[in-house]
């Protein structure tokens, strides 16, 4: 029975130490989104690492500078990026952020409406968070 509770202690110690990891990671999430609706490269910079990877729902792949650099072009208009059944998965210096997005995007003079389901994989490197690989799992058109 003491070793049961020892046991259940250490399980517990480390859940409330991985609690402030989660909130930073899912802060980190939300102010990637939106920092791609208001074009803050500053954020996003900061946020994807160098060998970051983007795979797309339609299977088109693009890295860091590419991904910022759609962001960044004016006919690209994000109207909103709205998270939804976020989680996180924990692992060390690795992070699984895993959830949906409902995005309104302006093209033309028509806004688009569609939502994707998400895996985020986020590294801390020197003391930063920074996404290195997001695929979306699942997209949907409404």
């Amino acid at each position: 029975m003491r070793a049961f509770s020892i046991l259940l202690f250490i399980l517990v110690c480390q859940g409330v130490h991985a609690q402030p990891e989660r909130e930073t990671l899912l802060s980190i999430n939300a102010q990637l989104d939106e920092a791609v609706v208001k074009k803050n490269i500053a954020v996003l910079e900061k946020y994807y690492a160098d060998d970051f990877v983007f795979t797309h729902g339609t299977g088109f792949v693009e890295g860091k500078a590419s991904w910022i650099k759609n962001v960044a072009n004016p006919n690209t208009y994000f109207v909103s990026r709205a998270q939804d059944s976020t989680t996180v998965e924990l692992h060390d210096d690795v992070a699984l952020v895993i959830g949906k997005i409902e995005i309104t995007r302006k093209e033309k003079d028509k806004n688009i409406a569609y939502g994707i389901w998400y895996i985020r994989v986020y590294r801390k490197r020197s003391d930063l968070w920074q996404m290195i690989s997001h695929r979306t799992t699942r997209e949907w058109h409404t």
